[in-house]
């Protein structure tokens, strides 16, 4: 297979994962409050010696509506997730989230229903931006650290922030397009 073809395919992969990925962030079991920067959502990038770079991000419960800074967070926190087990599996990371936050507005059967959780009687917060995209495998001798990660930018991405049934909220983006994957990048390790 060619690294075109192989670059396209997981690009795909990435793109369909995002979408499972969408049912949110895994609480922390603490609540964040609307003023943060962000920050107070998470602790500390967590190192994973076997993909060379941080963990997923996992969040904090958030029970008020997002500030724009918290909801680049919670995105990050649902777009990410490591798919295996200890010692393998491969990692998806988001970096460099850039978003706009629209007008709250009505539940959307069409659009909406597929969001986890979602509670379609509370308003659905619309979400357009961008994101850097990585699939990493394991560092070995075929993916060496620091070329072991495929990277994508994502220059146009739409999404939603929502209230969920048990009263917490998610958000989350999506590119419009697979990002173009390029080959033989590290993994990130901060936020």
């Amino acid at each position: 297979m060619s690294m075109n073809s192989r670059a396209r395919n997981l690009a795909l992969c990435l793109s369909a994962l995002t979408m499972l990925a969408l049912p949110g962030c895994k609480g922390a079991g603490g609540q964040a409050s609307r003023t943060g920067s962000g920050n107070d959502l998470s602790g500390p990038p967590v190192f994973d010696a076997v993909h060379q770079g941080r963990l997923p991000r996992k969040c904090a419960s958030v029970t008020k509506p997002p500030s724009a800074a918290q909801a680049v967070v919670l995105a990050q926190c649902s777009m990410e997730m490591l798919d295996g087990t200890m010692g393998g599996g491969n990692l998806y990371l988001a970096q460099d989230i850039k978003l706009q936050m629209g007008s709250p507005r009505a539940f959307i059967y069409a659009t909406d229903a597929a969001l986890e959780g979602v509670d379609s009687e509370a308003k659905i917060t619309p979400l357009r931006g961008s994101y850097t995209s990585y699939f990493c495998s394991p560092a070995n001798n075929m993916a060496p650290a620091g070329h072991n990660c495929m990277k994508g930018v994502a220059a146009d991405a739409n999404g939603w922030c929502w209230r969920t049934t048990f009263g917490d909220y998610k958000c989350a983006l999506l590119a419009k397009a697979a990002p173009t994957m390029v080959a033989d990048n590290p993994a990130p390790t901060t936020y």
